[in-house]
């Protein structure tokens, strides 16, 4: 369940689009780093999507940053 979603910034190039999602998994959160990416196959343009675990916390990690336990 997604607790909490950062504003989208732009990348390198045109349409590269990035943007953090906090998400709440069992008894831990997650941070993922998700992108964006528009690319053209030759009979469209198509927005291609990923994502990446950068960090996670338990729900009672002390390393865990303050302002997201309002979102719990």
């Amino acid at each position: 369940m997604v607790i909490y979603t950062t504003n989208e910034w732009k990348g390198y190039g045109k349409q590269n689009y990035y943007w953090n999602e906090y998400r709440l998994e069992e008894n831990e959160v997650n941070k993922y780093k998700c992108h964006r990416q528009k690319f053209f196959d030759g009979d469209e343009n198509i927005w291609d999507t990923d994502e990446n675990l950068e960090e996670s916390w338990t729900l009672d990690d002390s390393n865990m940053p303050e302002w997201l336990h309002q979102y719990l």
